[in-house]
């Protein structure tokens, strides 16, 4: 006789947004919570600050040690707890803060381990940073940070990287003539070297109460974010289809094309398409401008209308007055059209 042993998960609806996220046997409800994409506020993550606690109003938490943490006898009345503690075998319904925007998130510093380093094109690395488990870096899809190495001067970098793995964070480097810091991750950086980080920042954040269309243009590296954006909305299984248009400067460079293609072989929702910038010889526009342009004569050409629709797209903002007057003149609201334009030296 053949007995099968099914993991039970619980579901755990938060209040007042009335959002709800599954909970597994032997994880807490903070790990649940940042795994579907939900930024419960927290710190220490070893129930010392008190950050995530929260206030339980049905179920009942499964039993665990004590955080070092002490609660007021107001507090204990009111049935508060820890989510960086808490287990539970059952559905529960609880009341805590969720961080919605980027004025949420305090500015933290923490000194990171270079954790891995990937070679998927040979102009670009992904560098793979761990944090403490004590002190995982809040953050928002999107966001960025700045990069410390002694010895040379910081390097601000978007974060590649869900929020929903905030111990493990990636950053993509190009390697290009005049950046010391760059030149130096190439030939230098080695793993379990020491790199601080400062952050977050940035605006340039997912709208997860969204309900439109979402369409993503990245050009060169600047998919890094982007990158992080998608795996946030895979994360909180956005229900709305997602357009991915990722412009390169030459052929190959691509440098992540399969992790691409296994979204989209993965999502029902989910579409891709590469373009390759081949410049136009005397142009007056950099390769910036005449990328970000090229994608969105292929996003409008395939989404004539862009009224329902949101746009993240990547560049310096006042490299795209051409790209943003073709979106804006097929629809789009200037509302929806979110630009990552921060200046990463």
């Amino acid at each position: 006789m053949l007995f099968f042993c099914a993991i039970m998960t619980a579901k755990i609806r938060i209040l007042p947004s009335g959002r709800e996220f599954q909970a597994g046997p032997h994880e807490t409800l903070l790990e649940g919570a940042l795994r579907a994409g939900i930024a419960i506020p927290y710190s220490c993550n070893s129930g010392a600050c008190g950050e995530c606690k929260a206030r339980l109003l049905s179920g009942h938490l499964a039993p665990g040690c004590l955080p070092d943490y002490q609660f007021s006898a107001a507090e204990k009345a009111a049935n508060y707890f820890l989510t960086c503690h808490a287990c539970t075998l059952e559905d529960l319904e609880i009341e805590v803060h969720e961080a919605g925007s980027a004025e949420d998130m305090p500015l933290q510093q923490i000194e990171t381990r270079v954790a891995r380093l990937e070679h998927p094109h040979p102009d670009v690395m992904v560098v793979h940073l761990r944090t403490p488990r004590s002190q995982s870096l809040r953050f928002l899809a999107g966001q960025h940070a700045t990069l410390e190495i002694p010895g040379l001067p910081p390097r601000n970098k978007s974060i590649a990287s869900c929020p929903c793995n905030a111990m493990n964070l990636q950053f993509h480097i190009r390697r290009a003539p005049g950046d010391p810091f760059a030149e130096y991750c190439f030939t230098a950086l080695k793993p379990n070297q020491a790199v601080m980080l400062t952050g977050p920042s940035g605006r340039f954040t997912f709208d997860d109460e969204a309900n439109e269309e979402v369409i993503f243009l990245a050009y060169d590296t600047g998919f890094a974010p982007i990158k992080s954006l998608i795996e946030h909305a895979i994360s909180l299984e956005y229900p709305h289809p997602m357009h991915l248009y990722w412009v390169a400067s030459r052929a190959g460079d691509h440098y992540l094309e399969n992790l691409c293609r296994s979204w989209l072989d993965a999502l029902d929702n989910f579409s891709f398409t590469p373009l390759l910038d081949e410049g136009e010889g005397s142009s007056p526009f950099s390769d910036t401008e005449i990328g970000q342009l090229l994608g969105a004569q292929r996003i409008v050409a395939e989404h004539p209308d862009l009224s329902h629709c949101r746009v993240y797209m990547t560049g310096p903002e006042h490299a795209v007055p051409e790209t943003r007057a073709l979106l804006l003149e097929h629809g789009l609201p200037a509302a929806q059209l979110h630009i990552d334009s921060f200046h990463r030296f």
